[in-house]
């Protein structure tokens, strides 16, 4: 965009303002601390009322103290493709039978699933097949086996991103064939890995940073419900808050209508001055005044509270003497109103 057509000031979040030049200096001196990772560039453009919108990647630290729940299944389901080339003639090495030409991964719900169950004698007996050619039964070519339909729905296997082990679950007895179905869906991948009831609630390590894509007409809840929606993340939105941490210590909370990359531009790239954070609605905040002695040794500590205990004793003395002096004068006051006037006469 021409930097000419930009307007002499520009709304730079809630309540501030910039300069034509004092923007385009902040956003160059932004993309030049990260001109290696051109992919966090900012770029910006001028919307239909001539306001600057920008827009860029925004990194956010988790500081969350509760467990996050992650959602069951995508909201989007993954469609079959069709065959390219679907022949008459059914080829003898075929795993997709009368199917040919390119397939998508997860087309085929049996690459999804575990059997964990080692062959029994009597599974790996060979059994006398009709002459002809062998059949396939799922993409991995492996040869037709009599399967018993209880270990089947006995081998429930899941698995996640962080927990690579595998946990075989027992089904309750006397469920019926719905809600074995439906467990039997809950195998269903989350962004590429198998969901884990084990694993489906926990707290995110302190300061793993992540980026989420937005722009700076987006609101403070507007980010954080777009990146609990990039991890698929079922919690309330309302349980979380984005909070400002300063190199001094300060902690500041990011309102509603704040808008979190204005913030950031503001402050510069650098997240050694300043991170995001997103963390707990009742995390408590930190002001500058107080963040000026987190960094400092105890025993200074322990003096400067004592000075403030001896400030704080002295003030405490002198409303209470100014108290005592108040009142000795309301009381002479009074004391004057409600005395008896004696008239003499001439």
């Amino acid at each position: 965009m021409n930097e000419a057509a930009l307007l002499p000031m520009i709304q730079a979040g809630d309540g501030k303002t910039l300069s034509r030049a004092e923007f385009v200096s902040l956003l160059n001196t932004y993309n030049c601390f990260l001109k290696d990772k051109t992919q966090l560039h900012l770029s910006y453009c001028q919307g239909g009322d001539g306001a600057v919108v920008v827009e860029g990647f925004l990194n956010i630290s988790w500081g969350v103290r509760r467990p996050i729940r992650l959602k069951i299944q995508d909201d989007k389901q993954m469609l079959p493709f069709a065959p390219l080339i679907s022949p008459d003639s059914t080829s003898p090495v075929s795993p997709l039978g009368n199917k040919r030409g390119m397939t998508r991964w997860g087309e085929y719900v049996d690459l999804h699933q575990i059997d964990e169950m080692s062959e029994t004698p009597q599974e790996t007996a060979v059994n006398n097949h009709p002459p002809g050619p062998v059949v396939y039964e799922t993409t991995t070519l492996r040869p037709v086996r009599q399967k018993n339909p209880e270990l089947e729905a006995e081998s429930n296997l899941f698995r996640c991103m962080s927990d690579a082990s595998l946990v075989k679950r027992r089904r309750g007895r006397g469920k019926s064939a719905a809600q074995r179905e439906k467990e039997r869906q809950h195998r269903f991948s989350i962004n590429g890995h198998f969901y884990n009831y084990k694993t489906s609630i926990f707290t995110p390590s302190y300061g793993t940073p992540t980026k989420v894509r937005i722009s700076s007409r987006m609101t403070t809840n507007q980010v954080i419900e777009q990146l609990l929606n990039k991890f698929k993340i079922e919690n309330d939105p309302q349980e979380f808050a984005l909070y400002c941490v300063h190199q001094s210590g300060e902690k500041r909370k990011l309102s509603n209508g704040d808008q979190p990359l204005w913030e950031r531009i503001l402050q510069g790239p650098s997240d050694d001055i300043m991170k995001i954070f997103l963390m707990d609605m009742d995390e408590q905040e930190v002001s500058n005044d107080v963040a000026q002695y987190l960094n400092l040794e105890l025993p200074l500590l322990e003096q400067v509270l004592l000075k403030l205990r001896e400030e704080e004793n002295r003030e405490i003395q002198r409303v209470i003497s100014k108290y005592h002096q108040q009142h000795r004068l309301l009381s002479h006051m009074l004391s004057c109103k409600m005395s008896p006037h004696i008239e003499t006469s001439v």
